[in-house]
């Protein structure tokens, strides 16, 4: 089976290991789209300096020497701040500090500055103890295991960080939420009478939403808006449905609302309509796909592989040419400006938009919703019904010690299907279909399944899960 770009990129990294040069950062935290670890047993200050100056001496950056550098409320934050623009600075980068802000918020200021390069520290998703780097381009272009990450790793291992504390460079602060806030104001003039609950998780969303919501007409209910990076109500996660039980309590306190979950960083947002259902990342596609296509006309639309088989119907059927895409948003991103494509979503929450870089916006995703509620006076849970098809399995997850020879039981197992190996192995029947793929950021294997039923969907799911067993219990 032909091993994909990331997988080589990550056997490079491992290649790494075996240089000579001595080196202590732990390379494990160097991931397929971005870096992470625990604080500060796998991601310290030395490390943080070591990447600073590893971007610097890449060549990745050959826009410009200004570096736009933000960061989230986590407590490891500032201090990773510090050694990784102490790093980038004494390497030839002029730092540009635009403090606290949301990852989607770091790529509009890489574009607005026209900056060189640009670094978010945080960890997204993950819980408080855990800090990370997601590192971009010129325009926001991610930088990804199969698109410098290696070289920045062989670059930082070669660094020797100053041995007593390093002295803070000169770092230029700028405040962009004024002209932040001012992308969607003059873009959004939304006036709707149904009420929204928004939790934001105490991540760092909630700020930024309240100020651009205070250029909108629209009932905003808050759940945890204020920053902090203990996270002391829930998981900024709304990947894991159990954070977003105090969203659906208050959801059924209040007639008619909807509500909307982002995660720590701000880049993936979840909605769940006046029901308390959880409307799935792939039908928000969907949904979002017919709204901008009548607003725009025909033009392609990007979809994970994860997706419904609904999604490709409803963009087609409303003039807009589906492409298919791997799932992670290094590769989406890539592929949304190679086709110049109006808008992306991914099952994870992930929306991406042409207009705002190619990049993910849940605040752009989120005021394209209530827009599309304002206008159509309609609720959430009426437009979503005609979207629910097919009988979709989400992502069902197994631990397994040889993803390739799993992988290669399933083939053959399924050999009478139609395979296509995009991301993982996926097999389509006229009736049903199913994707098995490693995990880019965890030692796992993720199983996606459809069905036109729910019992064939149950049948295949237990059908295909049992291969796997049967797969890893041979190993």
């Amino acid at each position: 089976m032909a091993r994909p770009r990331a997988a080589w990129a990550a056997v490079r990294l491992a290649e790494l290991l075996c240089t000579i040069i001595p080196a202590q950062m732990d390379i494990s935290i160097f991931k397929a789209y971005d870096i992470r670890g625990v604080y500060p047993t796998q991601l310290d200050e030395r490390a943080a300096y070591q990447i600073g100056a590893g971007l610097a001496a890449s060549n990745l950056l050959t826009a410009g020497t200004t570096l736009v550098v933000g960061r989230d409320m986590r407590e490891s934050s500032d201090v990773l701040f510090d050694s990784f623009a102490a790093g980038a600075s004494a390497n030839g980068l002029h730092v540009m500090d635009v403090g606290r802000c949301t990852t989607p918020m770091l790529y509009f200021a890489v574009n607005e500055l026209q900056a060189a390069g640009g670094a978010m520290i945080t960890a997204s998703h993950n819980p408080g103890q855990y800090n990370g780097f997601k590192l971009v381009r010129e325009s926001a272009i991610p930088i990804g295991s199969d698109s410098g990450l290696d070289r920045i790793l062989e670059h930082a291992l070669k660094v020797q960080p100053p041995t007593k504390s390093h002295q803070m460079p000169a770092v230029h602060s700028c405040d962009l939420m004024q002209s932040y806030a001012r992308f969607f104001s003059q873009r959004f003039s939304i006036e709707m009478k149904k009420p929204v609950v928004i939790d934001t998780g105490n991540g760092i969303a909630g700020p930024i939403v309240r100020r651009v919501l205070q250029d909108q007409t629209i009932t905003c209910h808050e759940l945890f808006f204020e920053p902090d990076g203990r996270f002391p109500n829930h998981e900024a996660n709304p990947l894991k449905e159990e954070t977003l039980a105090s969203l659906k309590a208050a959801i059924a306190k209040i007639p008619d609302a909807i509500g909307v979950a982002f995660d720590g960083d701000g880049d993936r947002v979840c909605f769940i309509d006046e029901n308390g259902t959880i409307i799935r990342g792939d039908l928000l596609t969907a949904l979002l796909s017919q709204h901008l296509l009548r607003e725009n006309g025909p033009a392609p639309i990007l979809y994970d592989l994860r997706s419904s088989r609904i999604v490709p119907e409803v963009i087609r059927a409303s003039g807009g040419q589906p492409v298919k895409t791997r799932v992670g948003h290094a590769f989406v991103k890539r592929i949304m400006r190679e086709h110049d494509a109006l808008f992306g979503g991914e099952l994870s929450y992930h929306f991406y938009f042409r207009d705002f870089f190619y990049c993910e916006s849940g605040i752009l995703a989120m005021l394209d919703v209530c827009r599309l509620l304002a206008e159509t006076g309609a609720r959430l849970s009426d437009l979503v019904v005609p979207l629910r098809k097919y009988f979709h399995s989400g992502e069902v997850n197994f631990e397994v010690r040889n993803t390739g020879l799993v992988l290669s039981a399933l083939e053959d197992r399924f050999a009478h299907g139609s395979i296509e190996k995009l991301d993982g192995l996926s097999v389509e029947y006229e009736d049903w279909w199913f994707n098995a793929r490693p995990s880019n950021t965890e030692p796992l294997l993720r199983l996606t399944l459809e069905a036109r039923t729910p019992d064939l969907m149950t049948q295949k799911l237990d059908l295909v899960s049992n291969t796997i067993k049967e797969a890893e219990e041979d190993l």
